[in-house]
């Protein structure tokens, strides 16, 4: 086990390969993480915050993107004449606030021809833009410039909530994506559609002494072979929907304090979710409406679930006539 030292507070991570992660922080720095050796790399930094940071292994992109309002694909290639290094910047026409990278089925193989890694950024203004990775990574390898129209998002979309996003996620199979926002609510879209097959819902709502009391959704995360997604709300409550029957498939139990973050492992076996928003050593609880507990010892902690069952499609079974 090692520990890594950042200047500031760490805003996004993502792996590389099992060996190497990377780190993006508010200290403006993206930083390689060796989980063999323990060292730290800067490869290099932005003129604000990072708040992202993701990786395509179907074309070897490092991708980050910044609170100075933009994109900067890497290669973190190591060998006798290369280092990891910015390859470019893309300027964005907002502040990004969430981030994610269609990747190949586990049932197909990455180099399918048929098969199109996406990288979706959603931005301040509603507005989303989706690219394709492949465009990016060989614009990179021919040195195109600043004006080529290589760069230019294969889509660009109004999204379909009205309020801030809080975070975006590709599907597995890699056809569309969820957002949600801080209105308790989740939009689900596809890449290839006329917009007739989007549909967003309400979540995370309570009624509160005879109030309707919404929720941010914080964070969301797919199960990687059944297709179904879990969403963590600010009401500290997780549940799971199957995005195809548009239908909720369980909901947790609450937990002590508003969800913050959660992910399934890459077997499917396992689901955690990380609750808490506070600082740890914050002990006022009952400081959200609805007598939900902020922080404090006991309530900042990470949950571990059992994924087998709870992420399964549901199958629906009719009497004959």
């Amino acid at each position: 086990v090692h520990a890594y030292q950042h200047e500031a507070a760490v805003l996004d991570v993502c792996w590389i390969s099992e060996k190497l992660a990377a780190s993006a922080a508010l200290d403006r720095r993206v930083r390689l993480l060796d989980t063999h050796t323990g060292q730290s790399n800067i490869i290099g930094k932005h003129t604000n915050a990072v708040n992202t940071i993701r990786y395509c292994p179907d074309t070897k992109l490092l991708i980050t993107t910044s609170w100075d309002q933009t994109l900067q694909l890497w290669s973190v290639e190591e060998g006798p004449s290369s280092a990891p290094r910015s390859l470019h910047i893309i300027e964005l026409p907002a502040k990004p606030l969430a981030v994610d990278i269609s990747t190949a089925p586990a049932s197909e193989a990455s180099t399918s021809s048929d098969f199109v890694p996406r990288l979706v950024v959603a931005m301040t203004t509603r507005r989303v833009h989706v690219y394709e990775t492949r465009k990016l990574r060989a614009a990179c390898d021919r040195h195109a410039t600043k004006e080529d129209e290589a760069w230019k998002p294969a889509q660009v979309r109004d999204s379909s909530l009205k309020f801030m996003t809080r975070d975006l996620k590709c599907m597995p199979d890699g056809t569309g994506f969820a957002a949600s926002s801080i209105e308790g609510r989740i939009a689900v879209e596809f890449f290839e559609d006329d917009g007739s097959k989007k549909y967003a819902f309400k979540c995370h709502r309570q009624v509160v002494d005879g109030v309707d009391t919404v929720y941010p959704v914080n964070a969301m995360c797919f199960h990687p072979t059944h297709g179904t997604f879990a969403s963590l709300g600010g009401d500290a409550f997780a549940a799971v929907w199957d995005a195809a029957a548009r239908k909720r498939r369980m909901l947790y139990q609450r937990f002590p304090s508003p969800l913050s973050a959660g992910a399934v492992s890459g077997d499917g076996l396992l689901f955690a979710v990380a609750s808490g928003t506070e600082n740890i050593e914050d002990a006022q609880h009952g400081g959200e409406v609805g007598g939900i507990g902020k922080g404090g010892e006991g309530n900042v902690r990470i949950h571990i679930h059992s994924a087998v069952e709870d992420f399964k499609v549901r199958q629906l079974h009719f009497d004959p006539c």
